[in-house]
């Protein structure tokens, strides 16, 4: 006669593990745009927004507002994102291209104050492109 199988508090957490790790392994995305400003952008172009905020973000649990368009495909928007404490820090800016797969959030002050510093041109390009297109 066949034992009933029946999971062995090893068995249950690596089935638990499992199961998590599947979760976690998926694209992560941000869940959806706060203030219903995708819909000036198109559904399509406001996905691509949410995927590389989530790609970047995801883990920060990111909100996204203020979509707009600007030149071509380009886009832009803010973001804001949880600090280790579990807190938003403030909307910051971004600008993005769907088409491209580019995008870029606006750096802080301090992130510029070193023009040898590695990453400094990647950072002053994305300032620039938001001065350029997202300021009115």
């Amino acid at each position: 006669m066949a034992r009933p199988f029946t999971m062995t508090g090893h068995s249950r957490g690596l089935a638990g593990a499992l199961l998590l790790l599947s979760a976690l392994s998926g694209p992560a995305q941000a869940q959806r745009v706060e203030d219903g400003s995708d819909a000036v952008i198109g559904k399509s172009a406001a996905e691509a927004i949410l995927v590389m905020v989530g790609e970047r973000f995801g883990a920060l649990d990111p909100k996204v507002t203020a979509l707009r368009k600007a030149e071509g495909s380009w886009v832009c928007g803010s973001v804001n994102v949880k600090n280790r404490d579990g807190l938003y820090i403030g909307e910051r800016g971004f600008v993005a291209d769907p088409s491209s797969a580019f995008f870029g959030r606006v750096p802080e002050g301090p992130e510029l104050l070193n023009p040898r510093a590695e990453g400094f041109q990647a950072l002053e390009r994305i300032r620039q492109l938001y001065f350029a297109m997202c300021l009115d």
